[in-house]
């Protein structure tokens, strides 16, 4: 058994993957620690990285790694199988392009967690988040972000992140950052290999809050702080990624039991991003997003509804 186990689900981003490997090495005050770290990959890593990873982690105090190749792509998927291979009390998820330039960030989330035993999750904030007064203003009127940073918009969205920078005091929240997140293994033991979750996963984190929150309290710690060194763009198609916003979001929805109101939030935000991709003449976007509410209104969508039972 390990105290902590650390997931990285990853294709085919060496670089960015090192360096996130390098900065968790770089990790102190863990000499009680146990730690295993799973790359859960995609793609293709060389043994020779490998051994150079095996080596980085040999700095710490008692660390571990283990290497998975899937079959199936898909980083909720990553996430689904990553929980059938390791065996740490503690599950901490980093994207392969986070950097954890606070030595003492695994060790502020193990006090996290000590100080309360109802918590089962804590996330960390990536540097640089904010938002101007008029994009906070926009982003209420467009329920993109909600007023509260712990807070989902009522479509579901997670833009209240941008206010996390804003804040200086643990705070309970519905919702953790995909890029650096955690939680009691036993929290997410309702997981399942939801199938319209499928390769970039929109909102794969809020998901597992979701499922998680069930057994206690979420908090973010706002002094876990990293880089998130994360790319412009989504490696999926636009068309993908926009359709997938509006059918995760209203899978979602459909697991928090949300009333009506919820789904006309989410078909007014769909329809504000579809004129703002008309505006910016990004037309893959467009066609994705009206496909998704298209989805979104057809009464004869539901043939998912097993895996709508808690």
């Amino acid at each position: 058994m390990h105290d902590v186990s650390i997931v990285i689900p990853t294709r085919n981003r060496i670089k960015d993957l090192t360096l996130c490997i390098e900065s968790i090495g770089r990790q102190t005050e863990l000499e009680e620690v146990s730690i295993e770290l799973l790359i859960v990959d995609d793609g293709e890593i060389e043994d020779g990285v490998l051994e150079y990873f095996r080596k980085v982690l040999a700095q710490m105090p008692s660390a571990e790694l283990h290497y998975y190749r899937k079959t199936k792509p898909g980083v909720w998927l990553s996430r689904y199988e990553a929980l059938g291979l390791i065996d740490g009390e503690i599950v901490l998820s980093f994207d392969d392009d986070a950097e954890l330039d606070d030595p003492l960030y695994i060790r502020r989330m193990l006090d996290t967690y000590a100080s309360d035993p109802s918590i089962v999750g804590v996330g960390g904030i990536a540097k640089g988040l904010s938002s101007s007064p008029s994009g906070k203003l926009l982003g209420m009127l467009t329920c993109q972000m909600s007023h509260s940073p712990g807070r989902l918009s009522a479509s579901t969205l997670a833009g209240s992140l941008l206010l996390w920078g804003e804040t200086e005091n643990i705070f309970e929240t519905d919702f953790f950052h995909g890029c650096n997140m955690s939680f009691r293994r036993e929290s997410l033991k309702d997981m399942k290999p939801y199938p319209w979750m499928t390769s970039y996963a929109v909102a794969d984190d809020i998901y597992m809050c979701h499922l998680a929150s069930k057994y206690g309290k979420l908090v973010i710690n706002p002094d876990m702080k990293i880089t998130h060194h994360e790319s412009p763009s989504s490696r999926d198609k636009a068309g993908r990624v926009a359709r997938a916003t509006a059918v995760n979001h209203y899978y979602l929805l459909n697991l928090r039991k949300a009333p009506v109101k919820n789904y006309a939030a989410l078909l007014w935000t769909l329809t504000y991003l579809t004129a703002k991709s008309t505006l910016k003449r990004n037309f893959n976007a467009v066609t994705g997003y009206a496909s998704g509410i298209l989805f979104v209104l057809n009464p004869r969508k539901n043939k998912y509804s097993e895996y709508m039972l808690d």
